[in-house]
C-alpha cells in the first residue's frame, strides 16, 4: 500500500480536527467539538440502556475517525464515531453513502457498513481501486480526527429484510466480505440458534480481509464455521474452533483442493445446502458462477440473496464502460439546469449528466444505491438495472443514471 499515512491508528482521547469538508448544500450542521472529558471504546456495545440512546442522523451529525487500520495491502477499515457519540442503528448488510471533498468538489460513494448495529462506532472497509479517484484519496489523506458528511444508510441486501432460514451459508470473495461480515457477526451476537457456514474465497492468505478477526469468532461461538478457498496455495485453509459445549478443539479437516468455486467444491462442504439460506456478496463474475451452481443443485432461490454491490471505478474507467458507445452523437437536454449538450450515442447518462454540471449524486455507480434516480422525460436510456426502482417508477420513466446508456436524444429531469 503506497498510503503515506500510518498503516493503523487509534485516536484515543477523540479530538475533532477542523474540518477538511465543506458540507454546504448537504443540510449537515457544523459540527460541536468533541468533549476532552468523553472516549471511545473500540467495539463497545450498548445494552439494555435505562435510557432511550439518541441514534446517529447523518443529516446533522458527521462521522469522525477515531481508527484506521490495514487490512491486506490494499484493504483498510476505517473505524468512525458520530460527533455527537450517537449509536449507529442499521440493518446488517446495509451501506452508507459518503461525501468527500477532492480538490474542491464533492465525490459520492456508497461503502458497505463492516461493523454491526447499535453501537458507537462505525466501520467501514475499504479496497483500494486501480485508478480510483475515491477510495484512493481516502486510504492516502484520511486522518484520525478527521471529518466527512455523509448522506443516508440504505441498501436491500441485509439480513433483516430477506428473510432467513436459521442455518445458513454466507459466501465472499474479496472485498465482499464486508457486508457478509456485519451479518455474521450480528447474527453470532443475537440469534444463538444460528447455523453460520461461512465460505470466503481470495487468492491466498495475505488477501483474505478480516483473516484474524474470523479466527476470534471462531474461538467464541461454536456455531460459527469458516472455510477459506484460496487460489494460489495448496488449496483450502481451515480454522480451529473451540468447542464450548464439550472443550474440545473442533478442527475442520478439508480435501486438498485448489482453484475456483465449483458444483463439486460446494457439494463437498454444503450437503445440506437446500437446508441453507445463502447470503452472497463479491466480484459480479464470481456470484454468476455460485448463482448458476445453486440453480443447478435445485437450490430454492427464494433463499438465495446476493449483493451486486462492486468497487466503483474512477472516472476515467467509467468513461469506458459504455462498450456500445459509438461516434454518433445524440443530443442531451436537462432543462432545470440549462443544459443543451451534444453527448457520444450509448454513453454513459451518469457520466453525461456529470460532465455537464448537473449535480446527480453517483454513490454506488453500481445500480445499487439509488442515489442517481432521475427521470427521462423524452427519448430512450438502455437499463442494466433498475434495482431500487418500483413498477410504477420504471412506468413513469425513472431510470438510474449510472446504469444506463443514452440511445437517442433524451430531455431529463432529476426531480
Amino acid at each position: 500500500m503506497s498510503s503515506t499515512k500510518t498503516p493503523s491508528s487509534t485516536l484515543s482521547p477523540p479530538v475533532l480536527k477542523s474540518l477538511k469538508l465543506n458540507s454546504s448544500g448537504l443540510g449537515q450542521a457544523t459540527p460541536k467539538p468533541l468533549s476532552p472529558k468523553l472516549s471511545f471504546s473500540l467495539g463497545e456495545t450498548i445494552t439494555k440502556p435505562s435510557l432511550k440512546p439518541a441514534v446517529w442522523s447523518p443529516s446533522t451529525t458527521p462521522l469522525v475517525l477515531v481508527k484506521r487500520e490495514s487490512e491486506t495491502h490494499d484493504s483498510m477499515s476505517f473505524t468512525f464515531a458520530a460527533a455527537d457519540q450517537a449509536l449507529f442503528d442499521f440493518k446488517p448488510g446495509q451501506f452508507v453513502t459518503l461525501a468527500v471533498k477532492i480538490e474542491n468538489k464533492t465525490h459520492y460513494r456508497a461503502y458497505s457498513i463492516s461493523s454491526a448495529p447499535q453501537q458507537k462506532l462505525l466501520r467501514l472497509t475499504i479496497k483500494r481501486v486501480p485508478d480510483g479517484l475515491v477510495s484512493n484519496w481516502l486510504a492516502d489523506n484520511l486522518s484520525i480526527g478527521d471529518s466527512l458528511s455523509a448522506l443516508n444508510i440504505a441498501g436491500q441486501f441485509n439480513s433483516s429484510d430477506c428473510k432467513h432460514k436459521s442455518k445458513l451459508l454466507l459466501i465472499s470473495a474479496g472485498c465482499g466480505i464486508t457486508p457478509v461480515m456485519s451479518i455474521a457477526k450480528t447474527l453470532l451476537a443475537h440469534n444463538s440458534d444460528a447455523d453460520i457456514e461461512f465460505l470466503h474465497c481470495a487468492r491466498d492468505k495475505d488477501n483474505v480481509i478480516f483473516h484474524d478477526e474470523m479466527q476470534t469468532l471462531l474461538t467464541q461461538y461454536s456455531n460459527f464455521k469458516v472455510q477459506l478457498l484460496l487460489e494460489n496455495s495448496d488449496g483450502f485453509a481451515s480454522f480451529s474452533a473451540n468447542d464450548n459445549t464439550n472443550e474440545k478443539t473442533n478442527s475442520r479437516a478439508l480435501s486438498h483442493q485448489t482453484g475456483m468455486v465449483t458444483a463439486d467444491v460446494i457439494q463437498q462442504l454444503y450437503p445440506d445446502l437446500n437446508q441453507r439460506t445463502i447470503f452472497l456478496c463479491g466480484p459480479v463474475g464470481f456470484m454468476k458462477a455460485v448463482e448458476n451452481i445453486a440453480q443447478e443443485s435445485d437450490f430454492d432461490m427464494a433463499n438465495f440473496f446476493q449483493e451486486s454491490f462492486t468497487p466503483a471505478a474512477d472516472n476515467k474507467q467509467q468513461d469506458q464502460i459504455s462498450s456500445g458507445a459509438t461516434e454518433t452523437s445524440v443530443m442531451l437536454h436537462v432543462p432545470d439546469f440549462a443544459v443543451e449538450a451534444e453527448v457520444i450515442q450509448g454513453s454513459l447518462l451518469l457520466n453525461a449528466l456529470e460532465k455537464h454540471g448537473v449535480p446527480v449524486i453517483g454513490a454506488c455507480r453500481a445500480g445499487v444505491c439509488g442515489s442517481c434516480k432521475c427521470k427521462v422525460t423524452k427519448g430512450s436510456v438502455t437499463s442494466t438495472s433498475t434495482e431500487t426502482l418500483t413498477e410504477e417508477d420504471v412506468e413513469q420513466g425513472f431510470v438510474l443514471a449510472c446504469s444506463s446508456t443514452l440511445k437517442d436524444d433524451v430531455t431529463v429531469a432529476l426531480s
